[in-house]
């Protein structure tokens, strides 16, 4: 029996405020405007705002998607799931989608099953990229979908769903998901338990590499269960939660398709394919056919107008940077890095580096990987408390913190799932402030997970990953631990190649460590071990103390008893001529050489080290 009755279309048109339009089969009504095209054929248009009469008398209905791009003025922009099946095995997975006004169709038994789900999204959501797999399922976004007809049966009768973007987003996810999980069908295992529970452990693992959230992959499951007749649903659903509390180990679409016997071309490999992110950097990176290396002349590169390098706080921060901080464990790494990502975000000076002020601060993302969220919040709150007067925008700072990850584990960086994961925050960021954020990611050596620091592949593509974050507009700055004497970083050497600022940090030995209580201040000493800019000045190591009650910062140069000595009384107001020999029992040299530290004429460097530290940087 048809849908189309008096008071379904009254309700459409006004209630669900849709236009409608007359079809012929599944295409709309037209008629001729008079009018030839280019090639000589007839042009022809829809025949929109048909009647009340025309429409009750129509065999079939259909709901126009985009009504302003036909002339129609004052209607809902239309977002439709076909489920395009014949078999009605894509419309088995319809539970997986919000629920909105649902067409449906009579299956061979009787059954009604659904074939379009209807919602409402601002013109402006549109995607540009809309999936659609024919003969299983798609969505549209332009032209019309059947609503009514002879045998069309309203499944769901409710006002058509507004999604908002991010919405709309997860219905697209959703899409392509439901045309993996329709191939996962047709290869369920049919035999025991035991083997239904590998397919889904396999399955579990290939479902890391996807765009998927958490609560998607396990719904996803409970429903395929449910349409292949699974009746261990709880123990199929467990598999996602194993794997990813433990994803190192987790199989791969591989595992899945050599389990069931099909190759990596097979449709199971290829609807796969369509569920991992668009910047997936996977091995199958080898089949897609090289693009070519885009090539300028000297005078088009020449022409181009790049953008100047922006410094925040010259020369540690700026923007398109990559930077690593170093230091024993416990010497104060994660203190000083997040100080210097707060600070930069509110637009704060720290102690000699002032920050631009033609600049707006730039968000940050704070990425960490060993702390607890408590620790971690007592230092925030403390930097805000501290800074209350000073605060620009406390929501420029962003944090990651385990405890907030699903399972309480960040996917590694050293695979691809794990630097998307990285990518994806900083673009939502970016999407949502108009600025690229600064990255910190504390520490590698968390981060990375399972690598070996000795070998020079897993640093390669470590540090190719960040020089394509420099490439896209991104500053990263990483942290990670140095050897035992503390000297360098540890490592192969690669971490290090590509580097703009290259920052050791370490506790003053007592020879050169400032007059401070341990017991209520902090020390840190600093030094560039490479920076791209020559600032001789900046290249000269000196000591950050930290106050443990007020958590300020402060400079001091970093002096040897002799100077400390012979700056005391410099600050009491004695005469270098009275400090020296005769006076006091401290030499002219010394005397000269910690005026010039003070002073910072050069910061005590000669004129050789001067040369040796130009040749350095450049």
């Amino acid at each position: 029996m048809s849908n189309i009755t008096l008071d379904n279309v009254e309700k459409w048109r006004q209630s669900y405020n849709m236009a409608l339009i007359v079809c012929n089969d599944k295409k709309p009504e037209t008629y001729w405007t008079g009018k030839y095209l280019s090639n000589g054929k007839k042009e022809y248009k829809w025949k929109v705002n048909p009647s009340l009469d025309d429409l009750l008398k129509a065999r079939r209905i259909a709901a126009i998607h985009r009504p302003q791009k036909y002339g129609v003025e004052g209607k809902a922009n239309i977002f439709t799931v076909d489920f395009d099946c014949k078999a009605f095995i894509a419309s088995g997975f319809s539970s997986l989608f919000p629920v909105s006004f649902t067409i449906g169709k009579k299956d061979s038994s009787g059954g009604i099953r659904a074939t379009h789900i209807e919602y409402e999204i601002d013109p402006k959501d549109k995607p540009k990229k809309i999936p659609s797999y024919e003969g299983s399922i798609e969505g549209l976004a332009s032209g019309c979908s059947v609503i009514g007809g002879v045998d069309r049966h309203t499944i769901i009768d409710m006002d058509p769903q507004r999604l908002s973007k991010s919405e709309l987003e997860s219905v697209l996810r959703m899409i392509k998901f439901v045309n993996f999980l329709r191939e996962c069908v047709k290869v369920y295992p049919t035999e025991d338990s035991q083997g239904r529970n590998k397919f889904c452990l396999r399955l579990a693992g290939a479902l890391l590499a996807t765009e998927l959230t958490l609560k998607e992959k396990e719904k996803g499951m409970e429903v395929l269960c449910n349409v292949v007749g699974d009746l261990e649903v709880d123990n199929r659903v467990s598999r996602i939660e194993y794997v990813e509390k433990d994803p190192a180990a987790a199989f791969s679409i591989f595992h899945l398709c050599e389990y069931v016997g099909v190759n990596n071309t097979s449709s199971l490999a290829k609807a796969f394919d369509e569920l991992k992110p668009e910047s997936d950097d996977s091995e199958e990176e080898e089949t897609v056919k090289p693009q070519g290396l885009t090539t300028l002349t000297l005078s088009e590169f020449a022409e181009r107008n790049y953008p100047p390098i922006k410094y925040y706080m010259f020369p540690i921060i700026s923007d398109e940077c990559l930077g690593m901080i170093f230091a024993l464990p416990g010497k104060g790494k994660s203190l000083f890095a997040m100080e210097l990502a707060w600070r930069c975000s509110q637009g704060i000076d720290f102690m000699e580096w002032k920050f631009n002020e033609n600049l707006d601060p730039p968000p940050t993302l704070y990425v960490e990987g060993e702390m607890s969220a408590r620790q971690i919040q007592d230092r925030v709150l403390a930097m805000t408390e501290r800074d209350r007067d000073r605060i620009t925008d406390i929501n420029n700072f962003h944090i990651a913190v385990l405890k907030e990850q699903p399972n309480q584990s960040f996917q590694k960086l050293k695979t691809p799932e794990g630097r998307i994961n990285v990518e994806t925050a900083a673009d939502a960021i970016y999407a949502k402030t108009g600025k690229k954020p600064l990255i910190f990611l504390d520490n590698v050596r968390f981060l990375m997970g399972n690598f070996n620091e000795k070998e020079g592949q897993d640093w390669i593509d470590f540090v190719l990953w960040l020089a394509t974050l420099r490439a896209k507009g991104y500053s990263t700055y990483f942290l990670h631990h140095a050897v035992n004497t503390g000297e360098k970083a540890s490592g192969s050497g690669y971490q290090d190649s590509n580097l703009d600022v290259n920052i050791k940090l370490s506790e003053p030995d007592e020879k050169v460590a400032a007059d401070y209580s341990p017991d209520h201040f902090t020390q840190i000493q600093f030094e560039f071990k490479k920076m791209r800019e020559n600032v001789i000045g900046q290249m000269m190591p000196f000591i950050m103390v930290v106050d443990k009650s007020t958590g300020s910062w402060s400079k001091v140069p970093v002096l040897n008893k002799t100077e400390r000595s012979i700056k005391a009384l410099l600050d009491d107001g004695k005469e270098a001529k009275d400090i020296i020999c005769d006076k006091e029992g401290f030499s002219k040299a010394n005397v000269h050489k910690t005026i010039n530290k003070l002073k910072g004429e050069n910061n005590g460097i000669d004129k050789q080290t001067i040369n040796r530290k130009t040749k350095e940087v450049f």
